[in-house]
């Protein structure tokens, strides 16, 4: 499959939040398993409205990953280094998608100059988080009901090559 990663635009919500729900609901059945009140609170800030407000959010930074003219992922750091949403569209995992925005994301921690990422991971996650470098940092949290969350961090080497300038993102383009 190619694709091509990219910085979220403003008229990316709908997808974006249609990736991020469909991926909740049909691939990580065995992590909400199947639990409808579960599935539904995880769900409920998923909306286009507050994806606009995550962009808009000057210390965040988004990235979709595109296909065929279809976003297939989304990945979204905060400032402060954790990795607040980080989904693929069901049928794009094990392509190499899920690597690129990685990479997009930490390129940009390093620009910050943070010395770390941290997330939380769902039971199917982990495995993936941990071929990129994470590793876990604690014990898993309930959250949305059912739904055990894995806390992780990922250390970052600097790349002392690169002259780092503030750079405040607004959502869309530079």
């Amino acid at each position: 499959m190619m694709f091509a990663v990219r910085q979220v635009e403003r008229h990316d919500a709908d997808a974006a939040m249609g990736v991020v729900r469909r991926s909740i609901a049909e691939l990580c059945v065995s992590d909400h398993h199947g639990d409808e009140e579960t599935l539904s609170t995880w769900l409920a800030n998923k909306t286009p409205e507050t994806f606009h407000s995550w962009l808009t959010n000057p210390d965040n930074f988004c990235v979709v990953a595109e296909s065929g003219g279809e976003l297939v992922g989304v990945g979204l750091l905060r400032r402060g280094g954790k990795v607040l949403l980080f989904y693929l569209a069901p049928g794009s995992q094990r392509q190499g998608i899920g690597r690129a925005i990685h990479a997009a994301l930490e390129a940009k921690a390093i620009e910050w100059g943070l010395p770390s990422l941290q997330l939380e991971s769902t039971a199917d996650a982990r495995q993936f988080y941990e071929t990129q470098g994470y590793r876990a940092t604690g014990e898993p949290v309930h959250k949305y009901g059912v739904l055990q969350c894995f806390p992780y961090q990922k250390h970052l080497q600097p790349n002392n090559s690169i002259q780092r300038t503030p750079t405040r993102y607004a959502g869309g383009r530079r």
